[in-house]
């Protein structure tokens, strides 16, 4: 039996927030999508938000926050791992 696709939730403020950090919406879909370490964060009072800790295709280990929002992935935010993280 096939997996469902994930749907991703983009526009313009999450694509410029990660694009702070030289991130493209690209390289955050690869991450999700290549079974992430995940890490569940709560917040009260607020939307569930996860951590998620991988790898692109091109080997860049980055750091993905995101949430669920009707169906999709939402990436709220992204980064590069801390050195200590990618030995």
């Amino acid at each position: 039996m096939q997996e469902p696709e994930l749907l991703f939730e983009w526009d313009e403020g999450n694509r410029e927030h990660i694009a702070r950090h030289r991130i493209s919406p690209r390289e955050a879909e690869e991450v999700i999508l290549r079974d992430p370490l995940d890490i569940e964060l709560q917040h009260e009072g607020v939307e569930e938000r996860l951590l998620h800790l991988g790898e692109t295709a091109r080997g860049r280990i980055l750091q993905i926050v995101t949430t669920w929002r009707q169906g999709r992935v939402r990436v709220l935010s992204a980064w590069d791992a801390p050195q200590q993280l990618k030995h």
